[in-house]
């Protein structure tokens, strides 16, 4: 199930770093929405999605007594709608959100699609701009978050012996918000299609202060501008873990490029495998084998019809898909054996059955384009 963790809150009812499930959170939002619009207050909370394993799936800011949403649920729903994203990705936000949905209370399930009491304008975003997210930065961020989790825990405090200790922690949270606050602005304008200054402000940003996902995000951004260097650098001279972020998003030029400059084994078997070059890619040694490569590499076995080698590949990791492909494969080959016999022995019979052969061809064909398709 998912859950919500407010981080940064200027309200005293949502109170940081109080993970809640979901609908609770939708009830509490909707309540002070509701209360604040009388009042006539206004606020804002920072907010994390957690996955069941407490990793940040979405990342966002909440305006609480602007009448822009009724609670946290709908918010993202508005706010994921104005990002333009290809079908890949559309067909994940809708996983996600219908993932939310599922979650939300019935009598706070939006049905007609409007709630704002004002006219909707938004504060880190301009109306007159289109945010442009390549896939790569969208997978990123609404996969792993673009902020790091700053969670204080609950048995902090009381393992400190002083309040000169207290004020120290304190101060350094402090720090690390305004740090992620300057990372935040920084993602905000790749948002917008500024690469560039995301770049520059990126840059001015002590390395060590970039957690794993936040280096994930600069890398896209100096892959995108073919800054390969650049990227090996960040990621400590490790080109095996660029050129791995490359394979997996299949630019084959991209990843003919990056080889060219850091020629290795892992990339001359990821490219092979991009290229369909199977025989290139199974004889290819010195590879890092992965689950992934396991899999690519039983997949090629595949194309190349040795069922044998794909199994003794597939047998060096756990995949129900990859066993289940293989069995349909085995099962494929046997059903078109069999529909070939059954055309020779009808086209050996003194009379034969044209209607039967021309059904019989028909099905072995759809069984060999569905063994291609495989």
């Amino acid at each position: 199930m998912l859950s919500v963790m407010f981080i940064k809150s200027e309200t005293k009812e949502l109170k940081p770093f109080q993970k809640l499930s979901i609908s609770d959170a939708c009830e509490m939002t909707e309540t002070l929405e509701t209360h604040y619009q009388r009042t006539k207050k206004k606020a804002h909370a920072d907010f994390f999605i957690l996955d069941e394993e407490d990793q940040e799936v979405y990342a966002g800011t909440l305006s609480i007594g602007l009448g822009r949403s009724r609670h946290v649920v709908d918010h993202i729903k508005k706010k994921l709608s104005s990002l333009k994203m290809d079908d890949i990705q559309e067909a994940r936000k809708r996983s996600f959100l219908e993932q939310l949905e599922k979650e939300v209370p019935d009598h706070l399930k939006i049905t007609d699609g409007s709630f704002s009491l004002e006219e909707e304008k938004e504060d880190d975003v301009q109306t007159t701009q289109t945010p442009v997210l390549s896939t790569r930065n969208r997978r990123l961020i609404y996969g792993g978050g673009i902020l790091s989790l700053l969670i204080l825990s609950a048995t902090c405090f009381s393992t400190v012996a002083t309040s000169q200790d207290r004020a120290e922690i304190i101060q350094d949270l402090q720090k690390q918000v305004k740090l992620e606050q300057k990372i935040t602005g920084t993602y905000e304008r790749a948002l917008l299609g500024d690469s560039e200054g995301a770049l520059k402000r990126l840059s001015s940003i002590n390395e060590q202060s970039l957690t794993k996902e936040q280096k994930n995000v600069y890398m896209s951004l100096l892959v995108d501008q073919k800054k390969y260097k650049e990227a090996v650098k960040l990621q400590g001279d490790h080109p095996e873990v660029v050129e791995s972020m490359i394979s997996k998003k299949g630019d084959v030029n991209e990843l003919k490029e990056f080889q060219q400059a850091f020629p290795s084994p892992n990339g001359a078997f990821d490219l092979a495998y991009h290229e369909q070059r199977w025989e290139d890619m199974t004889s290819q040694s010195g590879v890092e084998m992965n689950d992934k490569r396991y899999e690519m590499k039983a997949y090629g076995y595949l194309k190349l019809d040795k069922v044998k080698e794909a199994k003794e590949a597939a047998a060096h990791i756990q995949s129900q898909d990859l066993n289940q492909k293989i069995e349909t494969y085995e099962k494929t080959k046997k059903e078109i054996e069999e529909t070939k016999k059954q055309v020779e022995e009808e086209n050996k019979k003194d009379k034969k059955d044209e209607n039967k052969i021309k059904s019989l061809t028909d099905q072995q064909k759809k069984q060999e384009e569905a063994l291609k398709n495989l």
